[in-house]
């Protein structure tokens, strides 16, 4: 190779280096996962006895001690002054903590119980310093059409009464107007809240709720789920169920400034991260003409609002009204969402877009056999390994396809460099040659790499699921690996913290990635080295590209390490015995001239004549046949 052509491979060397350094900078600092923070600990709420004082609405004198009312439609008493000990109202079951206030009979805290004697319990509900009367929370009541109620009913203090089970509690309002009820259980299945909302007309006359579009009222979860995955695996989407499909819309997304979405129509609205998801659903009462509701959503990242919409209405005097709704509050579990109602399960996507459907089925088979590895193995981390094997037995024929194309590649090695050297001045003569040769030796040049390419799905598909399943967080796998949805993190290295730029990204030592870095190494070192890759300067590109590959994981969940490592060391074994084997014939074949195709008129009539002269030799040796029986004949007759 001449002085010009390694000046153009230096050249080349330096500016992809140059461009890895600049995407690892960016990944560290744009795209690489963040560090989660760590949940807080299960703690009761804390009232305190010392009242706290609040604003009071406008339309409210609070100064006049008699005020006790509003003096109109729908009279509803002031916002209270303080915030009492005994507004903290709490239900429990197996799987579930509640905090209500008596302010507005909302929800302020839900604790999701996933393992009592390991304390791992996750609050969904954002912590807020603002006093009760003044903070948003979820299951409040919004009235769009009827400006005297509007969100006023989140600002006042309910009635509660709390079952003698401690699975469920009333909240009730009353006022001369109307009465406003909501209840909330906790005796269904698990991680689920049974809701009715009964509004009655006090009235004399009757009262109209909403107008044309405009909703009675709605049903809301805000200001958002603050799960602590929320930049985890594919990060926090909100999803509506409606004509049989799951709309998506990423929560990062989102702008205040959007109008809100509505979708007629919606089975059930949910906000869904890696492991968490909250889902609200109406119930339509059985041989009931219940109204068809809406669901909504609008909002920005970490401030939205969901909720589902009941259609107007018209309650005659001394009549009410009564919707019923479920509640999925809990893990993305399979099994318990599909216990809370159907089709519910189909919220958990590793691929959003309906373009890769077919991919988020292919992830969902893969999640399937791995808990099935685990029924029979109870451990994540084997049952990974499991997986691995299985993925690599079944991609094993075209593994080996590959690495014999491979290996033809590297005994034509030798006379490949021949023919560069000989036609080095001439680039178009020289891919004419190398042609010619790869198709009287039989060699596919792309031989090698079409069946790495077909590997890529199934990578990318494992890829996502073990990087955001539910089975995988909290999973203990062996040692110091205590959670396959975490990076390994062997132990703390505080003096790193300081470093800029990579002190928070090096600030635990992670063993796995480093493992799969120094694994990728080696299987360079037995990869039959051909053609360019026998080349000193691609030499180093191709170590360098398993370091790359080992900073971009290196904050990454350990179970999809471990699958990477795993996966690797098999295919060093493969390429190992494949070198065992002796050489694959690569000798030129012998050419065979291709038929030449013949114009369907001139095939006929060869065809005719050839069907003519077959009819005439056998006419022939018919005749001849004859005269050799009349001759033997009369010889006998002599």
């Amino acid at each position: 190779m001449d002085e010009e052509q390694d000046r153009g491979l230096l050249k080349n060397q330096i500016l992809g280096i140059i461009l890895m350094t600049v995407l690892i900078f960016v990944w560290l600092n744009y795209y690489a996962p963040r560090q989660l923070p760590e949940a807080p600990p299960h703690e009761p709420p804390v009232t305190t006895p010392e009242a706290v004082p609040v604003e009071p609405d406008a339309d409210v004198d609070v100064r006049d001690p008699d005020a006790v009312v509003d003096a109109a439609w729908p009279y509803l008493p002031p916002v209270p002054e303080f915030v009492e000990p005994g507004d903290d109202i709490v239900i429990e079951s197996e799987q579930l903590r509640l905090v209500f206030t008596r302010i507005g009979g909302r929800l302020k805290r839900a604790e999701v119980i996933l393992d009592r004697e390991a304390d791992d319990v996750v609050q969904l509900v954002p912590e807020t310093d603002l006093p009760d009367t003044e903070a948003v929370y979820p299951l409040g009541l919004r009235f769009p059409a009827q400006e005297e109620l509007g969100t006023k009913l989140d600002r006042r203090r309910f009635e509660a009464a709390v079952e003698p089970d401690g699975r469920a509690v009333t909240f009730t309002l009353e006022t001369p107007a109307l009465e406003v009820a909501k209840r909330f259980a906790l005796t269904g299945p698990p991680f689920v809240i049974d809701t009715q909302v009964r509004i009655e007309n006090r009235e004399d006359t009757e009262r109209r709720f909403g107008r044309d579009q405009t909703p009675a009222y709605v049903l809301t979860w805000a200001p958002d789920v603050d799960s602590p995955d929320k930049t985890a695996g594919v990060g926090q989407a909100i999803v509506v169920r409606h004509g049989e499909r799951n709309e998506y819309q990423d929560t990062r997304r989102m702008s205040a400034a959007d109008p809100p979405r509505i979708v007629p129509g919606a089975e059930w609205v949910a906000v869904k991260s890696a492991y968490f998801i909250v889902a609200m659903k109406h119930l339509a009462e059985e041989h009931a003409e219940t109204p068809v509701v809406r669901a909504m959503y609008h909002g920005a990242a970490e401030d939205f609002r969901i909720g589902m919409e009941v259609p107007r209405m018209t309650l005659a005097p001394s009549a009410s009204d009564m919707q019923t709704f479920r509640l999925y509050v809990g893990p993305s579990r399979l099994q318990t969402l599909a216990a809370a109602w159907p089709t519910l399960e189909t919220v958990p996507r590793f691929f959003q877009s309906d373009t890769w459907a077919f991919m988020d089925a292919f992830a969902k088979f893969l999640l399937r056999l791995l808990n099935w590895f685990y029924s029979w193995i109870p451990n994540y981390g084997i049952a990974i390994i499991l997986l691995t094997v299985l993925v690599r037995l079944v991609m094993l024929p075209l593994t080996l396809k590959s690495m014999k194309s491979m290996k033809k590649m590297q005994q034509l090695a030798p006379e490949m460099e021949k023919l560069r050297e000989k036609y080095k001045e001439d680039q178009q003569e020289l891919n004419k040659r190398m042609m010619e040769m790869y198709r009287e030796r039989g060699v596919n040049p792309v031989g090698g790499c079409f069946p790495m390419l077909l590997q890529m799905p199934i990578f990318i598909a494992l890829y996502r699921m073990l990087w955001s399943a539910y089975e995988l967080r909290g999973a203990h796998f062996l040692f110091w690996i205590t959670d396959l949805s975490q990076p390994d993190r062997l132990f703390h290295m505080p003096f790193m913290t300081g470093v800029p730029f990579v002190g928070e990204y090096l600030e635990y030592l992670n063993v796995l990635p480093i493992l799969m870095a120094a694994s990728m190494v080696v299987s360079q070192k037995v990869l039959p080295q051909t053609g360019a890759a026998a080349n000193p300067q691609q030499k180093t590109m191709m170590t360098i590209m398993p370091i790359f590959f080992g900073v971009i994981c290196y904050r990454m969940a350990s179970g999809l390490n471990l699958y990477i490592l795993v996966s690797t060391l098999l295919g060093i074994v493969q390429q190992v015995i494949t070198r065992m084997q002796k050489d694959v014939d690569i000798s030129p074949k012998k050419q065979t001239a291709p038929r030449k195709r013949q114009h369907f008129y001139k095939a006929a009539q060869d065809r005719k004549r050839r069907i003519a002269k077959e009819s005439k030799a056998t006419g022939k040796k018919s005749r001849t046949t004859r005269r050799a029986d009349a001759k033997g004949a009369s010889k006998t007759g002599e």
